[in-house]
Order: C-alpha cells, then sequence, then structure tokens
C-alpha cells in the first residue's frame, strides 16, 4: 500500500538490514560518528563509487562496490527494539533510532532532535513523489548549510535550491549561477541542536532544495534527489571542522603537489590564440626577466592545438610552434614548467577522429556509432574512458605529444562530459551502462588516466595536474579551480564564497582565475584585490580570456607594477607556510582555507574573514574604493598585526589599502616559515618567524622536502617539532628534526617583540 510499508528487520553479522517486499533498507555503523544507509531494490544493479577510498587504495577504473565496509570501523550495532522502533546509540553520543513504519530514521543529540526523516514518508518507496530517488529530511528554519561542491551565491546555502550536475558556464554570474563544474552532493548543516553531514554517493545528475520548497501538509523539510536506482548516503556528526575532515578522510588521501605549484603559475588564452603564439611565449619570459618576478609555470591554452580556429587536442600547431620540444626546454631553462591543456572530445573533423571512431573508442549511440554532441563551436564526440582501449589510446597520446617533448604536467580541461541524452552508451563496468548517468566518473577516469600517464614518465616525481571538472574523487589526483569567472567586483566578491565552500567541500587545493577570466579587463583596483585575495589560496594564477583580445598580465598597468611586484613578493615568502598546511592538509585533512568559524565556533558566519591555514587570518577587502575596515577578531587568541598584539574578541580599525601588500594577522602562539629570497631566483632563503603568545608554552611543527618527489614518503624530509616558552623578558624555543634530512634552522622573533630569544636544540628538558 502506497504511503504504508512495514518493514521487517533482518539478522545479520554486520549491518541491519530491513526489507519490505523487494525494498532493501540496509544501515552501516562505519565508525563512531559515522554511519550509512542505503535503500535500493532486491536485483537491481548498484553503480560502483569512486568518491568513496578510506583506505586510499588504487581504486583502478573499476572504482569501489558502493555498499563496501572496506577500510571502515565497521561495528554491530545490536538494536534495542521497542514496539515498532529499533534504536541505538554511536559512541559520540548520537542516538539513532528507526521507526519500521515506512522506515524512518531520526538522530538525537543530548535527548534533542539534531534531525529526522521526514513523515509520515521520506522516501520514494512506490512512486509516490514522481520518479527518481528521493529523501527529505527536517529542515530548522534558522539553520545553516555549507558544502555542494563550486556553488554560487552566499556561503550559506540554505533555502535556496541547486542542480548537481557539470557544465561549462563560461563567464558565470558568482553570485546566481547554477550549476558550475562540479558534482558533489555532499552538505554540512548547522543548527540549534549540533551540526551533521550528509554525503549522497551518486554519479546521476541530482538535485537539492534547502528550503526553498513549502508544502502545507508537512512540517519544514529539506530534499535530496536523484536519477539514480539507489540511494546510498553517508551521514557525519560532530562539529563543522570535525565533518569536513570525516569527509576528507573517507574520500581518500590527496596527493602531496609540488612545491613549485604553489608560487604564481601564469596563463592567458591571448598568447597561444595569436598567429604569432610563440613570439608572444618568448616575450613573456622576457618581461618576466624585467620586471623580476617570480613564476614557476605556464598554463598552455589550447590554442596550442588549433587548426584555423578550432581546437584540436594533442596536435601541436607547428605553424604557431615549429618545435614544440625547443619550446618546451626554453621555458624549463627559464625555470617555468608548461602545463597544456588537454580535453576529452574530438571534433568531427579532427585529425584522428576516423582512426578512434573505427576503434570504437567514443561514447556511442545505442546503435554503435560515434554519440555526437555540441563541443567548442563545433560537433565532437568524447572518448569512452570506462573503455580499456580508450584509456590506452589517452595515455599513449598523453605520453607521446606531450611527456615525451620534456612535459611534465597537465591541465585537463572542458571535462563536464556534457552528454545528456538517454540513449548515450559507455561501456560501463562490466556490462553497458548509459553515459549521462556517470559523467562525473567519466571526468575522473580522464583525470586518473593523464595522473598514468605522468607517473609512468616519471615514477619518482609527485605528478602536477589540473581539473576543472570532477566528483569529489578528483582531489586525490588534482587541483581544481573555479572556472571562468567574470571580471567583475562582483565575481571577486562571490568567487571568494565558491572557494571558501569548495574547502568546505573537500576540495583543498583551490584557487581563481585571478582578475576574473571572461570580459573586459579589469581595472587596476579590481586585479590588485584579486591578487591580495589570491595570495593565501593554493593555485595562484592570473588567466584571461578578455573581450578586447587583451590579456591581463601583472605589467598590464605599468603604472601599478611596483604594487604587483610587493604582492608576488608577499607570495613567494608565504610558499613555505602554504607548502606546510598543503602538507597538514594530505596528513590531517585539514583545511588549506577556511572560514573563521570553523576554528572558532562563535564567530561570526556572515564574516568574509578566513582563516589561511591554522595561523594566518586574512581579512579580504572585496568592495571597490574601500580601504578601511572594522575587523572583528576571535576570540580564544590575542593577534599580531603591524608589529603590534590586539587582543581577541576586540574590533580594530585597519587600514587595508589595494595599492601595495596586502595586511594580514597572524596568531599569537605559532611559527611561521617564510622564504625570505627575492626576485626571479628560485633560490630559499628559509626563516622561521615565532609569534610568541605574552606568557605560557605551545607547540608547532614545519615541514619541508626537496618539493617534488616521494622520498619524503621514507622520511627524507625536514620534520622539526617546536616547543616554545614565553614569559615576561625570554622567549625560549627547543627544536628536534625528526626527519632524515639535516636542518639548522634560521628562527627569529615577529617584529615588534623586545623580549630575548633563546634558541635550544633537542626536545625540551632533553
Amino acid at each position: 500500500m502506497k504511503f504504508s510499508y512495514e518493514f521487517k528487520k533482518q539478522t545479520q553479522e554486520n549491518f541491519i538490514l530491513y526489507k519490505c517486499g523487494e525494498i532493501c533498507a540496509r544501515i552501516d555503523i562505519l565508525g563512531g560518528s559515522l554511519l550509512r544507509v542505503a535503500v535500493f531494490r532486491d536485483g537491481e544493479d548498484v553503480l560502483p563509487t569512486f568518491c568513496i577510498n578510506p583506505e586510499s587504495a588504487d581504486l583502478g577504473f573499476l572504482g569501489r562496490d558502493r555498499l563496501s565496509v572496506s577500510g571502515f570501523s565497521a561495528e554491530n550495532a545490536n538494536p534495542e527494539t521497542n514496539g515498532e522502533s529499533d534504536s541505538f546509540t554511536l559512541k559520540c553520543g548520537i542516538k539513532v533510532t528507526v521507526d519500521r513504519h515506512n522506515f524512518l530514521l531520526k538522530y538525537e543529540k543530548n535527548g534533542k532532535i539534531l534531525f529526522c526523516d521526514r513523515a509520515p514518508l521520506a522516501y520514494n518507496f512506490g512512486g509516490e513523489f514522481g520518479s527518481g530517488m528521493l529523501h527529505y529530511v527536517s529542515r530548522e528554519r534558522e539553520e545553516r548549510i555549507y558544502g555542494l561542491g563550486d556553488k554560487c551565491g552566499s556561503l550559506n546555502k540554505s533555502g535556496n535550491s541547486y542542480r548537481i550536475e557539470t557544465t561549462d558556464s563560461m563567464g558565470y554570474n558568482a553570485e546566481t549561477t547554477d550549476p558550475l563544474y562540479k558534482h558533489v552532493p555532499f552538505f554540512i548543516c548547522e543548527n540549534s541542536v549540533g551540526a551533521y553531514g550528509i554525503f549522497y554517493d551518486t554519479s546521476d545528475t541530482s538535485y537539492f532544495d534547502f528550503g526553498k520548497e513549502i508544502n502545507n501538509y508537512y512540517e519544514p523539510f529539506k530534499y535530496f534527489k536523484t536519477r539514480d536506482n539507489a540511494l546510498v548516503y553517508y551521514v557525519m556528526f560532530g562539529t563543522p571542522l570535525e565533518i569536513v575532515k570525516q569527509f576528507s578522510h573517507i574520500c581518500g588521501k590527496q596527493m602531496l603537489p609540488p612545491r613549485k605549484s604553489f608560487d604564481y603559475c601564469a596563463s592567458t588564452m591571448a598568447y597561444t590564440d595569436a598567429p604569432d603564439s610563440e613570439n608572444q611565449m618568448n616575450l613573456f619570459l622576457e618581461k618576466l626577466n624585467e620586471c623580476d618576478l617570480n613564476c614557476t609555470g605556464f598554463y598552455l591554452s589550447s590554442g596550442y592545438t588549433s587548426i584555423g580556429k578550432q581546437r584540436y587536442v594533442f596536435n601541436w600547431n607547428t605553424e604557431k610552434f615549429p618545435n614544440p620540444k625547443q619550446f618546451i626546454e626554453r621555458f624549463q631553462g627559464a625555470g617555468v614548467d608548461l602545463i597544456p591543456n588537454i580535453k576529452p572530445a574530438f571534433l568531427c573533423d579532427h585529425p584522428m577522429y576516423s582512426e578512434i571512431a573505427e576503434k570504437g573508442l567514443f561514447v556511442k549511440n545505442s546503435d554503435g556509432t560515434p554519440f555526437v554532441t555540441e563541443f567548442w563551436d563545433g560537433l565532437g564526440s568524447y572518448l569512452d574512458f570506462t573503455n580499456p582501449d580508450a584509456r590506452e589510446f589517452w595515455i599513449k597520446n598523453v605520453e607521446d605529444k606531450l611527456l615525451n617533448l620534456g612535459i611534465k604536467a597537465t591541465w585537463n580541461d572542458n571535462n563536464e562530459f556534457d552528454i545528456k541524452d538517454e540513449n548515450a552508451v559507455a561501456c560501463g563496468f562490466g556490462h553497458p551502462v548509459n553515459a549521462a548517468r556517470i559523467r562525473p566518473v567519466l571526468t575522473y577516469l580522464m583525470v586518473y588516466s593523464s595522473y598514468l600517464a605522468q607517473i609512468k614518465k616519471q615514477p619518482n616525481l609527485r605528478p602536477f595536474l589540473s581539473t576543472r571538472s570532477g566528483n569529489i574523487g578528483v582531489r586525490r589526483y588534482a587541483q581544481t579551480w573555479s572556472g571562468d569567472n567574470s571580471t567583475d567586483w562582483n565575481s571577486l566578491k562571490f568567487c571568494h564564497y565558491i572557494g571558501l565552500t569548495m574547502s568546505l567541500s573537500g576540495f583543498y587545493f583551490y584557487g581563481h582565475d585571478l582578475g576574473g577570466f571572461s570580459g573586459e579587463m579589469p581595472s587596476r583596483e579590481l586585479l590588485l584585490r584579486w591578487l591580495q585575495l589570491g595570495l593565501f589560496e593554493p593555485r595562484f594564477t592570473i588567466h584571461s580570456w578578455n573581450s578586447d583580445g587583451s590579456a591581463t598580465m601583472p605589467w598590464s598597468y605599468p603604472d601599478i607594477l611596483p604594487c604587483v611586484k610587493e604582492i608576488f613578493a608577499q607570495r613567494k615568502e608565504l610558499v613555505p607556510y602554504l607548502y606546510n598546511c598543503a602538507y597538514r592538509a594530505v596528513e590531517f585533512n585539514e583545511p588549506i582555507n577556511s572560514p573563521v568559524f570553523l576554528y572558532y565556533n562563535t564567530y561570526s558566519r556572515e564574516s568574509d574573514a578566513f582563516l589561511a591555514g591554522r595561523n594566518i587570518l586574512v581579512f579580504p577587502v572585496l568592495d571597490e574604493g574601500k580601504n578601511e575596515i572594522t575587523v572583528q577578531l576571535p576570540k580564544g587568541n590575542d593577534w599580531y598585526y603591524d608589529g603590534k598584539i590586539f587582543e581577541g574578541g576586540t574590533s580594530v580599525e585597519a587600514q587595508i589599502s589595494a595599492f601595495g601588500k596586502m595586511k594580514y594577522f597572524v596568531k599569537c602562539g605559532c611559527v611561521i616559515p617564510y622564504n625570505k629570497a627575492i626576485g626571479r631566483s628560485n633560490d630559499e632563503n628559509l626563516v622561521l618567524t615565532v609569534y610568541p603568545v605574552k606568557s605560557g608554552a605551545f607547540t608547532d611543527t614545519f615541514f619541508f622536502d626537496d618539493g617534488k618527489t616521494f622520498d619524503y614518503l621514507k622520511n627524507d624530509c625536514v620534520s622539526l617539532n617546536m616547543t616554545v616558552e614565553c614569559d615576561e623578558k625570554t622567549v625560549t624555543v627547543y627544536y628536534e628534526n625528526a626527519g632524515n634530512t639535516p636542518f639548522e634552522p634560521q628562527i627569529t622573533l615577529a617584529e615588534g617583540d623586545k623580549r630575548i630569544l633563546h634558541i635550544k636544540t633537542g626536545e625540551k628538558n632533553g
């Protein structure tokens, strides 16, 4: 009977299973604050996952069983039965109650309902809510929602609705456009009782409503809908920080990027679109030297593959670049690694198209012919990365056309796999599957294939990859960014929120096209404010496709070049700190950038302030013509600023000009590593600066290695443990290097601190 389903509990060794006819509802307890719920029908095929990987094992090309418990601390709940319901309590203290009538779940914290499934029916068991799989849960009117990947608008998503789907949204409005490039059905909810996170493990097009819809017949609700034939979701409990770290952990370990990737990496469409591309690129190197600006990479836009006005992946335009190998070597000799753009679709007039089609390597129509769709102002077909032969084709061409010429990195772009036709077929994972159901998986497999090509070529070098699109699984291999944003102030403000939203969604290695990608050349003030924001983000890249054909570059406005140089010098100075934060992100699942409330729970959720790592507090200026801002400092720590100490919880009037260095606050009780080398030189002059507390002791760590190999995994690195004792007159630093790489640290006190500094090797009292 619709709207009325009586489930019966079946005893299982490691999970709880409820059944009502063909409908199965399974609960797995996977840790002290983590459980998984799966709703599916007997006999139906459940596609694998490429998102969940708590073991950080190589998932290969077949993924992982979506109901696997491998790598989790799975427990038997032994629920207590009381009438028509069962209940059990997680180690974190959350009580879970299962109403067997309609399989309704309720989660209680300290005797209060944290959230619950919507009564009388929360799931679409019999088509009561139309087609697809749905999940309705309770909603507090003032609750806050964070996450969903690269979503536009403010940080709090409550009250809005979103489509979970990937699209090429060039020149998007950062306040209103939806969807963008990522497929991440994960959110964190904060309400009056506590916080929880939910990740819906699906690759299908999906939809969230966080209170936009209301219905007189129900209490306030929010819901998730997907075209998937199974509903598999993970529920996490704790503080928002604990939930972010837990989600990051279950999605698998990230790869530590090369240290060079944290310095300025340039790009523009204008240079490779120009008929004299190589000359434009050579002039770029000359300008770097002339301006004495540090640069370690250049994202090579797809114009290098052009025939006419179109782009043809793996095709070098030898009219623009007569000798690609020499061109690449010239840039490497200047210390700049090229990061070439590669795309997963081949236009129908691509020189290799017929060969690929004959081998059956494309996503196909139901009759076996190549599926053709719009791509880059033409028609083309996507490579089917679920096909082993297609993957080998891709790996071979990445190697032959790029890596063998000296390329060391790849820019995986335009990889949203814009396939919505239900007749488009991919090889799948044992049997064919509708390609529209696995679009983010195709992106993941593209990135993974590029990674394999790079690791095969240079096994001990950490590969560097960038991807615009993907599911959460791509974070294991690649950096990402907020895509083709616009060159206006609105984009600056809301891209800042998009960046923090990505960070809250597990994409720790992110950035933006600084200055904006699409539109008019940014004004002087706007360009400088973009650079000041980007200073503290993992990706520091100016990239543009300006409407007048110009290229946004550090020297676009000669009169503000001294200001740009100051900001670039700051970035170079901060790279050791950001790299240290990156190591902690990889090893401890800590976000590199985060809203302040993630560490200071009482801090305003509406503030634009953010933390870079744990120790640097940034108040970006996101409005035109504004220089003076009122800063509210987080309680619980004191803060250094301009050589003075300010008490946490107080307000400070700060002057932050666009025209020069970006001012920021540093937490008292930390050690910040800086690179004091200047200019184009790749030299490193590491100085550890101590920001002491007024009185007491604290600890900190510092990681450093060769910045490019996997040798740090064998402890061939610097791993400094520091204890700092402070009183009114002295600051004493005890340090010990647990790594195999010898290191004699230069240690200094923060500017303005007049105490006497003592430095002692070995553990304190050792």
